[in-house]
């Protein structure tokens, strides 16, 4: 693999989840190594692991047909194969949305969806956890030839009747006037899926390459989700022609409102190299191409790019840096290094390594609890010295009495918790499929005969509005569960000293945001004339399915959302009370022990001592854990 700047990026990413990684296993060795029982931290620390594993540096390549798309991921990640690994040529190139990545868990493979699978109400996303649907082809890493082979199969068309086309909701009318046989043709798949073990791929990289309008809009899953979780979309212009009119249909649609990064790809700038012109000349009218660009995007001119990408694979390919250098690939490669892959370094450790971090900081401040008790009883046995057993007993009963009015305040706590745990399976009630599908019965009995886009927008706005009211009330009802973690926070800190904990709020922003996309959308699909005005029975069912495929998933990321919360909320405390109940249980027996024999007072001394050693070396290996995280959270915020 070259060391391009890109190359060098997408490792750093992977070494730093990688370095996440590491210090969980570390944290998690460590509460297997010190504590008796801590299911709750090992259950979560193993969900933060699998995240972690799974996680994806997304890149969608979004533009109109024949804009180069192909070849614009050929030069950028493929080059080292010294051939197209795409098909990228005029006339062949891919026809259906394609999925690049890794998965180690399979061998490298091509899958490929029938387009027929579109006649079902099946999601792409429903269908990619039913392998059987797919036609499926090996691919051999070894032999590039092999590989590129295969992968033509993502060109390829197919001939079928009009009628059938229209059963598809693939017809076109255009292609109906040129068609003189009754046939028109249409892609022969509707998804590709390629695992393949590509050194960024393996680093973390997936990349997703789109076909043109007709598909982005027969897919609406495209652009309600497989999109909008891209951590960036590249958008590909053609610079000779800037923005046409379907260009800026596909923007609007489909890229503006709907991705965080946006970068605008002003492609083929090798058809600008005039001989006649002096590099000025050229440069010039580059720049005023950029300007006009950005303008009619409403982008800043710095996220708007010019390069020709078939001129940066042959000059990659031949080893002609003259050539790389003039294609302008390197400004891409360095925007994506140094905006895109931070922003979602600075997510991944918001997300997963604070998590840990807070975490580990309770473990931390629960060891220097125990050190600071062990040393508290070396003092207090020194200080028995020549001192009668009466003394020695007024100490054992006081501890006593202290354990007793712990106990008192943790059985409290054990009914509040009790409370807690059914109000937030009452929370979690409120979130499940059964309450959404109950709102789903009534608009899709409504639908069920029209199938019309002024019914589908009226069916999706009183959804929206049950699910925004739903999530309103989730949040009005987590207000009662904060408030009973304060009191139970305060009593402990009242009365044991505890650290004054604060109880994080339930915020459902994001879900709202998701919310909010999902409106804006229906919203489009609603005013565009081509929807009122054409019979789209199909199309208008096809967008309902994905709305409410999207709906589902924004239920589970709800879910989800409040189950972290209610375990964020109550696991710091669970583990401060199991801590500071077996450093009371420690002190007893050590008092007990030395009530029962005074003359063992220096045995008991060395072995509080020995005790205190271990603690030690508790405390500097948590202590070093906590610095791993919190390095990682500097380079993060450093990178972003």
């Amino acid at each position: 693999m070259s060391d391009s700047r890109l190359d060098i990026g997408v490792a750093q990413y992977q070494q730093r989840r990688d370095g996440i990684l590491a210090a969980l296993e570390s944290y998690r060795q460590w509460l297997e190594k010190y504590t008796d029982d801590a299911p709750e931290q090992n259950l979560r620390l193993y969900d933060l692991s699998e995240s972690l594993k799974r996680d994806k540096l997304m890149l969608a390549f979004v533009a109109e047909f024949s804009r180069g798309k192909s070849e614009l991921i050929n030069a950028l990640f493929f080059s080292d194969f010294k051939q197209r690994l795409l098909p990228s040529d005029v006339g062949r190139t891919t026809m259906c949305p394609t999925e690049l990545f890794f998965d180690a868990d399979s061998d490298p493979y091509l899958r490929l969806l029938p387009i027929e699978t579109r006649l079902r109400d099946d999601t792409i996303s429903s269908l990619k956890r039913k392998p059987i649907e797919w036609s499926t082809v090996k691919l051999d890493p070894s032999d590039v030839t092999q590989v590129s082979k295969a992968l033509s199969a993502l060109a390829d068309v197919k001939r079928i009747s009009i009628e059938d086309a229209q059963a598809l909701g693939l017809f076109n009318a255009d292609d109906a006037q040129r068609s003189t046989d009754g046939k028109v043709e249409v892609p022969s798949w509707r998804y590709a899926m390629i695992n393949f073990p590509h050194p960024l791929l393996k680093s973390g990289l997936a990349i997703l390459d789109t076909p043109g309008l007709n598909a982005l809009g027969a897919e609406p899953e495209l652009t309600m989700n497989t999109i909008p979780s891209a951590h960036g979309v590249l958008f590909l212009l053609a610079t000779d022609t800037g923005v046409t009119r379907s260009d800026l249909e596909i923007w609007e649609n489909s890229v503006r409102h709907h991705a965080n990064h946006h970068v605008a790809i002003l492609n083929k700038v090798d058809m600008l190299w005039d001989d006649l012109k002096s590099e000025d000349e050229i440069a010039a009218g580059i720049k005023k191409q950029i300007a006009q660009t950005a303008h009619e995007l409403n982008l800043r001119e710095n996220q708007v790019l010019a390069l020709s990408a078939q001129k940066a694979l042959v000059g990659k390919i031949r080893g002609d840096k003259a050539l790389i250098a003039r294609s302008g690939i390197a400004a891409l490669e360095s925007l994506l290094v140094d905006d895109i892959i931070p922003a979602r370094q600075a997510i991944l450790y918001k997300s997963v390594c604070g998590e840990i971090q807070t975490m580990a900081n309770q473990s931390r401040q629960g060891v220097a609890m125990q050190l600071d008790g062990v040393q508290q009883d070396i003092e207090q046995l020194n200080s028995f010295s020549g001192k009668n057993r009466e003394i020695v007993t007024g100490l054992r009963d006081k501890l006593i009495k202290e354990k007793s009015a712990y106990d008192g305040t943790t059985m409290n706590f054990k009914v509040t918790r009790n409370v807690i745990q059914e109000q937030g399976r009452v929370l979690l009630n409120q979130l499940s499929e059964d309450v959404l599908e109950q709102m789903l019965v009534a608009g899709r009995a409504e639908l069920e005969d029209r199938w019309t886009t002024p019914g589908l927008v009226r069916g999706m706005e009183d959804l929206f509005a049950k699910i925004a009211l739903r999530f309103h009330d989730v949040e009005a009802s987590s207000i009662r569960i904060v408030e009973l973690l304060d009191a139970a926070y305060l009593r402990f800190h009242q009365e044991h000293g505890f650290p004054l904990l604060n109880p994080p709020q339930l915020n459902m922003e994001i879900c709202r945001q998701k919310l909010g996309v999902l409106l804006h959308q229906v919203e489009q699909f609603g005013r565009d004339p081509a929807n009122l005005m054409l019979e789209k029975r199909f199309m208008v069912k096809k967008f309902y399915l994905s709305l409410v495929a999207e709906a589902q998933g924004m239920f589970v990321l709800a879910r989800t959302e409040v189950d972290a919360w209610l375990r964020r909320s109550l696991d710091p405390v669970v583990m401060r009370i199991r801590e500071h109940k077996k450093l009371l249980e420690t002190r007893i027996e050590n008092i007990k022990q030395v009530h029962a024999n005074l003359d063992n007072l220096q045995a008991r001394t060395i072995a509080l001592k020995s005790q205190q050693t271990g603690l030690a070396l508790q405390q500097q290996s948590i202590n070093m854990i906590v610095q791993q995280l919190n390095d990682i959270g500097v380079c993060a915020a450093s990178s972003a």
